[in-house]
This record gives C-alpha cells, structure tokens and sequence, in this order.
C-alpha cells in the first residue's frame, strides 16, 4: 500500500485532501447515503433541542450580566470537547444575541443554528433571518478553537455583518473581522488571525492561492531555508496570510457552491504582447467578415461556432493577422477566428459585460454584479476589447488558479444557508459531501403566485409588464420588477419614464447604490427594477399601510436557466408571514426557449398564439415547455461543473501549485 506523505506545505497549513473520484457501487452507495442524511426525521431530535433551549432561555433572562458571564466562560471551556450542542449553549447563545442585538432568536432560528453546527446545507426562506443563524452557528464553531470563515456573498454583506454581529461575538470572548476587497495584506494577516473572518469566495481563494504560492518556493528550497520560512524567521520571504482552511459556513450557499462552481479563480500578471494585441484585433475583423450559416453555424444549447468549410477558407486567405511565424500556423489562426466569434454571438452587451471607464467590465450572469478584477483568458477579453472599439490591454499569463468548486472541497467541515437549496441538493451531496435539510418557516407563506404568462415576443410581453407596473404603482403597491440583463432593465426604465412612472433601476452599473435601493423598495409606491438576484443578502421591509395595499408585488419579466434563481427573486414577497403577490411573464423569443426548445417545436407553438393580443392560446403547454426547457438548461450547467471536477482532477496531477 502506497502512504502518502504530508508535504512541508500541509504541515504548515491544513487543508483537505482531495476525495478520490468514486465510481458504479461507491457511487451508488454515496448517493443513497445521501438521500438518508436528507430526511425529514433528522430534524425532530434537533426540535427536542430548541423546545427545550427555548424554555432555558427564558429563564436565563432573570440572570444578571455577571451571571450570564459566568456561564459564558463555563461554557466555553466545556464545549471545546463536544461536536453537537446541547440545549443550554443553545439558550445561551441566544439569550446574548437578546441582550447584545436585541434580537431574540425564533425557534425556527435556533433550528437553523443547529443545522448548520451539524454540517448541513440549511434551506431557509428568505426574511427568516439566515444572518443570525449563521453567527449562532459561527459563535458554537470558533469556541471549539479553530477559525471560522463566514462566507458571504458580496463586500458588502461581510462588512455589515461582522459589524452588525460583533456586539454579540465580543461578548462571548470571540474576536471578528473582515477581509474584502480593499483589505491591505497586512491588515488580511491580521483579520485572519481573529476567530471569526467574514469574506467573499473570491477573497478567501484568493488569499489561499498566494499563500500557496509562497510555500511552492519550499521544494527549491535548502533545509536550512525550509526552517526559516517555517518560523517566518527574518529574511525568510514567508509571511502565510491564513491559518488554514478548517471551518466555513457559507452565506447565500447556492450562489458559491453552484453558481460560482465553473469559474476559476485566477492569479495572474500582465505580459505585454503587441503580437497577440494585433491577432485579437485581425480576428475580430474576419468575425465581422463572415456570415451566419453559410460561413458558420451556430449551436447555442453548446455555445458552440463551427466554421463550414467554405467559411473556413474564406477565413484563412485573408490576410489580417500579424505577419509573424506564431500566426503563420493556420490552425492557431483558426482558433482565434473561431474565439472571435464565440464573442460576436455569445457575449452581448450589457449581458456578459459592460463598458465602465473604457474598459470591458465582466458581469456576473447570476448577480447581475459587475467583476472588474476578472478577465477571460484565451485572448477573448482582448476580442471583445476589438469588438467594442475601446484599448485593447494587454493580456495576462496565469500564474495560479483554482476553481471555486476545488476550493471549498479544501475546507475539512463546511455547512451553510441558502433560500433555495431543494434543486441542488444531489449535486452538493455528490460534489461536496454536504446534505440539504429544509426549514421549515417562522410564519405560513401568504404570498399569492400567479400563473405564468406566456406572449409570442419580447415586446408583447414588455408591454403588459408596464402595464402591470402601472396598475400596481396607482394603487400604491411597491413592486420589484426582476430582469436578466443589464440592457432589458434600461429598456424598461426608459419605457416607465414615457409614461411618467418614478422609478429606480438597480443593476450592474449601479453596485454602490445595492443595497439601500433594495432595502426601500417596500416603500408605498416605490418601483424598483432589479437585475436578477441584485441585493440578495438585504431584507425588503414593508412600507407603513403597504400590509394593507396587498404587500409588495414581483414580476419576473423573463424566466432563468435555473429553477431556483427564479425562485429566489418570488421569495422577495411575503417575507416574514407578510402578504404579498408575484406574477411571471414569458416570451417564446426568450434566450431560454431559443437555445434549448427544438426550433420546429417553438414555431409550432408560436402558431397557437394570437397576433392579436400577442398572448399565447395553449398555456398548459407553454408551462410545460418552461419546465423542459429550465431542465435541460440545469442539466447542461450541471455537467459543465462536472468537467470542472475532471479538470481540477488533471490539474493537480500536473501543477505543483494545485498539489495536495
């Protein structure tokens, strides 16, 4: 048998190993251990729990403050050996949150802390407050002595919330901080060092990748050398950031476990290449040349462009690109030509990316949140640069990466929160050895959900959106308005503004405002038009006499490849027990039914619809079309995470920075 020994790097840094990759019965095996893990009756020893807690907690009440620190320094010397809490840490914790946030933790609260504690992906509604929870769950983790990561999905929401729970935190004895994106090394040690670090994905990976790259010096390295780094003697070079990956509890889980599974975390430095500058800029030009099906087709459902063969030949005579011996190769010239293309027909504006400053800004397509530190690789950021018309920067080589999938496997416990977990709860079970477990709400749901709409195109169904819009803001009924793109937002705003509609638009060009437009779109009256799931993370407090208008109202103008994003956005009404109503609208000319509903079936289906109205007569098989077509895209997106795992695979077997 083969023993492997720990490197220098996993003395010094404790990560997970990577799981080997199972197959036929072990898979099996896994996944029906899974679906066990997921049962209902997990939560009903967990409920004995918090009714008991719940009682402990009023009593704790009648203790003083002297008392009730008593009891924390008890307790945090006894939990130190124990993995599951019991009923008085939980009323303890609680009773601190009471007295330190003055919020006093709803037994549907408590359930979730426990979740969490135990290593699950907690489903929780939105509104039913997963931040506290989560801090609940935090405060348990860290007084076992090892640091926890709260990993949210914004800057935003990791600053807030470690100033918004630190009362509570310093209480107990446990020290907090944050790591966003301004956070200065020196200032990152530090915040690494403190019990609890909330951060972003991006942060965290980020950081665990240069402190990965310092320590791969070590194999070069003399003995001598190796124990100065260790001790981070003077002139050692090694100054680790973090102390390891053992605990992380995730925020909006769905969005970093899934959403943001696929993207690779990049380190990378600009080389400067005029060489490759000038390819770019000749590719775009033959894109631009070219024709759709004559010269190439297009497969959106793979996103994928072929050249047919006479388009190939058109492509290759001309004579645009650098006159050098690296583009002289045809088939290099062909990959090029073949990038350019991808980004004429896949990458839109105000979709993918945007223009901010001059610069092509990447927009994150589940967020609508703009990434200004990204770029696409391959020389295809460069081609959207020539597309645009605006500099073309200098491409860069890439020095380190990970995907975010790879990462998170690192971690040896991870648990989180999510609004929507059900649809993905087999791929986090297989992916990340996490099991899903649904809570249930403080109050019912009396939100009211209308059946989808379905119009034959865009402009028929923008139409009774405004029209919608405009019923709803004359009664003084708020509405949220949620839309896919940058560019389908503006286009709603400009229409609302012809009809004398005050509105505010929240999307990519807009992150500064996030949060406080979302906050106030409760307001009696308010319109808010959101990209996607802009401003997740803030809750939507009702208006004064808005109870009364019918709660807040939301429209889906478009519906997304995920089932789930879509129901995040309906989970912005009827938060806390409050009333409200969402309504959906749908095109056949959407992207969705484009790319993934057989084009025969889609012109088949458009010829039941009424040139009239613009409405479509046969509802019940538009609404089955919706589900195929929500499926068949969930079923892509999961195998492209899929690949991502066999690549990472790869990786590991061939870079030394992505060793274990």
């Amino acid at each position: 048998m083969q023993i492997h020994a720990p490197s220098r790097f996993e003395n010094s840094f404790f990560q997970q190993k990577a799981a080997p990759e199972l197959k036929s019965l072990d898979l099996w095996a896994k996944r029906t251990l899974g679906k066990w893990k997921r049962r209902k009756s997990i939560l009903q020893p967990w409920s004995s729990i918090v009714d008991d807690a719940v009682t402990a907690r009023e009593d704790l009440e009648e203790l003083s403050d002297g008392e009730i620190n008593q009891r924390i320094e008890k307790m945090r010397h006894d939990i130190t050996s124990v993995v599951v809490p019991n009923a008085q840490s939980i009323a303890l914790l609680s009773e601190v949150a009471r007295r330190e946030l003055g919020l006093t933790p709803y037994p549907v609260q408590m359930l979730s802390a426990l979740a969490l504690i135990n290593g699950y992906l907690a489903e929780i509604d939105t509104g039913e407050g997963k931040t506290l929870s989560i801090a609940l769950a935090a405060a348990f983790e860290s007084w076992k002595g090892e640091p926890v990561h709260v990993i949210t999905a914004n800057d935003y929401l990791a600053t807030r919330d470690a100033k918004t729970m630190g009362p509570l935190y310093l209480r107990l004895g446990i020290s907090v901080a944050s790591v966003v994106g301004e956070t200065q090394p020196g200032q990152r040690r530090e915040a690494y060092r403190a019990d609890i670090t909330y951060t972003t994905a991006k942060e965290v990976a980020a950081d665990y990748l240069r402190d990965r790259l310092q320590l791969g010096e070590w194999d070069r390295s003399g003995q001598r050398q190796h124990m100065r780094k260790f001790v981070n003697a003077p002139g050692s070079g090694i100054h680790l950031t973090q102390r390891g990956l053992f605990r992380a509890l995730i925020d909006e889980a769905d969005n970093g476990l899934i959403d943001e599974a696929v993207t690779p975390l990049i380190i990378s430095q600009k080389i400067e290449s005029a060489e490759l500058q000038a390819a770019c800029l000749g590719a775009w030009k033959i894109a631009e040349f070219l024709r759709g099906q004559s010269d190439y087709t297009v497969h959106r459902g793979r996103r994928e462009v072929i050249l047919t063969p006479d388009g190939e030949a058109k492509a290759l005579d001309r004579e645009d690109f650098p006159d050098v011996s690296l583009w002289r190769c045809p088939q290099r010239r062909k990959q090029m030509i073949l990038l350019a293309l991808e980004a004429r027909e896949f990458f839109v504006l105000g979709s993918q990316y945007i223009i901010e400053d001059g610069k092509v800004v990447i927009v994150d397509e589940a967020t609508g949140r703009p990434m200004p530190d990204r770029s696409w690789k391959l020389g295809l950021h460069q081609i959207v640069e020539a597309k645009e018309g605006v500099e073309i920067t200098n491409p860069s080589t890439t020095i380190a990466q990970i995907s975010f999938q790879a990462f998170f496997q690192k971690y040896r416990r991870l648990s989180g929160a999510t609004g929507t977990a059900h649809e993905i709860a087999d791929e986090v079970w297989t992916t990340y050895d996490l099991p899903t477990i649904r809570i249930p709400r403080n109050l019912p749901n009396i939100s009211k959900r209308e059946a989808p709409r379905f119009y034959l195109a865009e402009s028929d169904r923008e139409d009774a959106v405004i029209e919608e819009i405009v019923r709803c803001h004359e009664a003084g009924q708020p509405v949220l308005v949620g839309t896919r793109t940058v560019t389908s937002s503006e286009r709603l705003g400009k229409k609302l503004a012809f009809r004398n509609i005050d509105h505010v638009i929240l999307n990519a060009t807009r992150i500064s405002q996030e949060s406080g437009i979302i906050a106030q779109a409760g307001g009696q009256g308010r319109v808010t038009i959101a990209t996607n799931m802009a401003g997740r993370g803030t809750d939507i407090e009702l208006g004064y006499g808005v109870k009364k208008l019918g709660g807040l109202h939301v429209i889906a103008t478009e519906p997304h490849e995920a089932r789930r994003v879509d129901r995040q956005l309906f989970g912005r009404s009827g938060r806390q027990g409050d009333p409200g109503s969402v309504s959906r609208h749908c095109s056949m000319d959407d992207i969705l039914f484009e790319t993934f509903l057989p084009r025969w079936l889609n012109r088949l289906m458009q010829m039941s619809g009424s040139h009239q109205t613009g409405k479509m007569m046969l509802p019940m098989c538009c609404r089955i079309a919706l589900n195929f077509v929500q499926r068949r895209a969930e079923k892509l997106a999961a195998y492209r995470r899929k690949m991502v795992t066999e690549n990472d695979r790869r990786q590991r077997a061939s870079l030394g920075f992505s060793r274990d």
